[in-house]
């Protein structure tokens, strides 16, 4: 596993994630690698750390070597070819395969191939490993050349296919969304993934069916809309959204990004956020950089400082700080909610 980036105050911060994200597909991380320096065009990191690399790998009989950083297919190629037989995995990997073992409706799965297969097209030649985790089901072992074409263009095919069905789906959702805007008043859920955004929406909603919510990353990746309460004779309706993360890969993002757009016609947002991570205020600037991205930087926000029960420090006052999970000054930020919503200089409250 190798980080990059210089800025000491997030590295422990980002091995940590980078774990957590292994662990979630099965692997248990047995060592660190570390170095600090401009990537290798061939091998991403210099040779020499390549060579140390490759001998760890026959002396701990590791499966794979994660990188946190999305690799080119030159350096997949380069490395799977110093390290075998471990597979090489980066970052990018790791998180679409997360998305598609917690991805639960039609849709989101239809999303995760989409940004699987966007990832896999320009890798196809010469990249056995990494095909054979992300095209099952295409036909991709072993292909001779004239092979590989002829799965270029299944794969194109696949594609155009996918972005069909996702457009469909999309318009559908928009007409929906436009009848919920109308008749509703929409408040959105966004945050750090594992923030406590799907606990929140419980805990609010008090419903029969709750939102899958567990301490883990990505716990949900389908949009969901819950009723709140009444306002003006509207009911306002919560909608839990897929976590966010740092270095979210831009597939990813771009598969995703047609249900994430209900949070940009949000009558207002609640930006939940870890007040336990050490390094809360970089997750809070990746959700603000993200929404920016997503046409969603001019809605109204919260701060939801959330696990309250997990904070030693001081009262955090550009904000509202719960516990969801033990229900700590929820009445409080139901109060702030019903507020806020009250001025909104829109169509949604009248």
């Amino acid at each position: 596993m190798v980080h990059n980036h210089i800025d000491s105050a997030l590295l422990d911060y980002d091995i940590q994630e980078i774990k957590e994200l292994a662990k979630v597909i099965g692997f248990g991380v047995e060592s660190v690698v570390i170095q600090k320096r401009e990537p290798d065009v061939k091998y991403f990191m210099g040779e020499g750390k390549v060579k140390e690399l490759s001998a760890m790998v026959k002396d701990l009989g590791v499966d794979a070597v994660i990188f946190n950083e999305e690799l080119s297919p030159r350096q997949v190629r380069a490395l799977e070819a110093m390290l075998e037989p471990a597979q090489v995995w980066d970052r990018t990997q790791v998180i679409l395969e997360i998305f598609r073992r917690r991805a639960v409706t039609k849709e989101s799965k239809l999303q995760v191939e989409l940004a699987g297969l966007n990832y896999l097209y320009p890798r196809i030649y010469g990249l056995g490993g990494v095909m054979s985790r992300l095209g099952g089901g295409i036909g991709t072992r072993g292909p001779g050349e004239t092979k590989l074409e002829i799965l270029k263009r299944v794969i194109r095919g696949r594609i155009r296919k996918l972005e069909k069905e996702l457009k469909e789906a999309e318009a559908r959702r928009i007409t929906t969304s436009k009848q919920r805007v109308r008749n509703t008043v929409q408040v959105s859920i966004v945050g750090y993934t594992n923030a406590g955004k799907s606990t929140l929406l419980n805990a609010f909603s008090k419903t029969a069916k709750p939102s899958y919510a567990d301490d883990k990353v990505f716990a949900t990746l389908d949009t969901r809309h819950r009723r709140f309460l009444n306002l003006e004779g509207k009911p306002v309706i919560l909608v839990d959204t897929v976590g966010f993360v740092n270095f979210m890969p831009e597939k990813v993002l771009d598969a995703f990004k047609s249900t994430l757009e209900v949070i940009s016609y949000s009558d207002l947002i609640l930006h939940v956020i870890d007040l336990s991570s050490p390094i809360m205020d970089e997750q809070e600037r990746t959700v603000m950089r993200i929404l920016e991205e997503l046409g969603a930087g001019d809605r109204p926000v919260i701060k939801v400082y959330n696990k309250l029960d997990l904070y030693k420090g001081p009262v955090l006052q550009d904000g509202i700080s719960v516990s969801a999970l033990k229900g700590t000054n929820l009445d409080q930020l139901k109060n702030a909610v019903v507020s806020a919503l009250l001025t909104v200089d829109n169509n949604a409250v009248t």
